[in-house]
């Protein structure tokens, strides 16, 4: 029995953690059952893989009267499930999906039965106690329901819903309505994902610009007069620079005259 300050996991966990089809198959589980988290998704493969495993051994001992014993057992058992039908086999046994267990759930069961309106629902109704199985109250959305119990699915004699005109009580849905709206979820998601980043990058090119906000007439006058501002310093250094060298050319013959001069004298 072991231990209870030691607990173990009910679960294995995958064997990789990055693997596209497994995340996408299991994001899609977890959407359509309304599930919490994908553990549960493990814990129902784990259960599931227990019971291939037990199959394959049993038929590898076929010819012993023990193996005989459980195979019938284990038949039996899935069949008071839900999980397998009347006169199945081991070969049933093995190629059992994970779905199989996952449909069998209280919380897929009420809402397959038109006690909830979603899979989410479902859940909470299921959580807060308005759902009975037999008169008991049952709180575990993971309970694994009998054929003999699924019909005895209903809301708890002291849950407001058993009111007929409560706001919260849905409509009565079938497994094609449930069928149905996963395969739009399923639609819905696959598109999002899909959309390339193409697609992206046009849709934003296609988004309007921003418009631009008109300038008044004085705001303009005065940017070309900034504009226009630097031009006109430049334009009075060069002119005083010309009157400079004007003044500058005279002083330069007055000197070469005083130099001839001073040449002539000497000679």
């Amino acid at each position: 029995m072991g231990d209870p300050r030691f607990p173990h996991k009910h679960y294995d966990t995958p064997s990789h953690p990055w693997q596209k089809e497994r995340i996408e198959k299991e994001s899609a589980l977890v959407h359509q059952y309304g599930l919490r988290n994908k553990r549960e998704i493990w814990r129902a493969n784990t259960r599931v893989r227990e019971m291939r495993h037990q199959a394959r051994s049993l038929t590898a001992n076929a010819a012993s009267v023990q193996a005989q014993k459980e195979c019938e057992l284990l038949l039996a058992r899935l069949n008071r499930l839900g999980m397998l039908e009347q006169g199945s086999g081991l070969d049933d046994v093995l190629r059992m999906s994970v779905e199989k267990l996952l449909d069998r759930r209280l919380q897929t069961l009420v809402y397959l039965q038109g006690l909830a309106g979603t899979p989410s629902q479902a859940r909470q109704l299921i959580t807060h106690g308005h759902i009975a199985v037999d008169g008991t109250v049952s709180r575990v959305p993971g309970m694994l329901v009998t054929r003999l119990q699924e019909t005895l699915i209903a809301y708890g004699n002291g849950s407001p819903l058993t009111n007929d005109l409560h706001p919260v009580r849905p409509k009565p849905r079938g497994e094609a309505d449930f069928a149905d709206q996963t395969a739009d979820d399923d639609a819905k998601t696959l598109a999002k994902n899909d959309k390339s980043p193409e697609e992206k990058t046009v849709t934003n090119e296609e988004e309007p610009a921003p418009k631009e906000q008109p300038v008044k007439a004085d705001e303009t006058t005065a940017g070309e007069a900034k504009k226009d501002a630097p031009t006109a310093v430049a334009d009075e250094e060069k002119i005083e620079a010309k009157k400079t060298d004007v003044k500058k050319a005279p002083a330069a013959d007055n000197a070469i005259e005083d130099d001839s001069k001073t040449s002539e004298e000497q000679a």
